[in-house]
């Protein structure tokens, strides 16, 4: 077996702490991927000369905004630098239709911010680090497998295939999931795209139906976001076929997994069986559903994050 296991205990209810602003400063940053420019923030913490830096992008369909600023801002106070994009179609990065999810472009998007980050001479473009949560936890499973480069990624909650989304709703949920993404496809070339809600209530034709992911998702929205609860439908064809990893042997830098035993979206039982198959894994599994690790198990999980990077640096 090729990692090692850490079950964490419940903890307490509790949101996250926030540093002082005097800890980091942060920047506006923009790169092209494929031709598209994306938007992202470079938080660099104060008096740390070419820091290492975590690159970040958000969950299904999220803009950075999205319960990432915290990471990003404790990362800093820590020693490192955080940068945090938009995936184009998404936020502040140009692109359209508005909120597509793509895995191939996000994923290209990855490797884009990857090397403009690697242009820049105060972090030090030796020591970057993939973080991903959610669906982009297996996009950074796999640009990090694509890379070869990387000093290592973290993957919380990774959803490691589109079974997460479309294998969960039964032979009639995913029919008609597949015909509203073949609906999407040809009525975009004419009327624009058909869209459907990311959150669901269980009852919708939603892209995230299960059980409070809705209301946990929408504690994620930044107060006065112009985000809509919304997704072009052909992301179910592109979810059908997903695979984060096709040939984990590929991955060979180090590597930390996350997830929740109660997660019902990023199941834990493929976490563990991903691990088991990398050359050089961490598992970390604690007893939480998909988006507590932003509130109340923030503190925990990262404080794991935090000892995974000090082996890596």
């Amino acid at each position: 077996m090729s990692s090692w296991r850490h079950r964490g205990k419940q903890t307490a209810k509790r949101g996250p702490r926030r540093p002082s602003h005097f800890d980091y400063s942060r920047v506006t940053l923009m790169f092209e991927s494929e031709g598209t420019d994306c938007v992202g923030w470079l938080y660099r913490p104060d008096g740390v000369d070419s820091p290492p830096v975590v690159v970040m992008a958000g969950e299904l369909a999220a803009e950075r905004r999205f319960g990432l600023r915290t990471y990003a801002e404790r990362l800093a106070e820590a020693g490192y630098a955080a940068f945090l994009f938009d995936y184009r179609y998404t936020g502040d990065s140009d692109g359209k239709p508005r909120n597509l999810v793509d895995p191939d472009s996000q994923v290209a998007d990855w490797h884009a911010a990857v090397e403009g980050l690697r242009e820049r001479d105060e972090i030090d473009s030796n020591s970057i680090i993939l973080w991903g949560a959610g669906l982009s936890g297996g996009y950074a499973l796999r640009a990090a497998a694509e890379d070869g480069r990387l000093a290592g990624v973290v993957a919380q909650n990774p959803m490691l295939d589109g079974t997460a989304v479309t294998g969960s709703r039964g032979l009639t949920g995913t029919l008609g999931a597949l015909a509203s993404g073949v609906r999407d496809k040809l009525q975009s070339r004419v009327l624009g795209p058909h869209r459907v809600p990311v959150l669901g209530d269980g009852s919708s034709m939603a892209v995230l139906e299960a059980p409070g992911a809705r209301s946990a998702y929408r504690e994620l929205v930044t107060p006065g976001s112009a985000w809509r609860d919304e997704t072009p439908a052909r992301l179910f064809l592109s979810l059908f076929r997903y695979q984060a990893l096709s040939d984990p042997e590929r991955l060979t830098c180090p590597v930390l997994l996350v997830s929740g035993t109660r997660d019902e979206i990023a199941p834990a039982d493929a976490v563990s069986d991903l691990a088991d198959e990398l050359p050089e894994a961490t598992l970390v599994e604690l007893p939480l559903g998909h988006f507590e690790h932003y509130d109340r198990a923030f503190e925990q999980t990262f404080g794991h994050l935090l000892s995974f990077l000090r082996t890596v640096r």
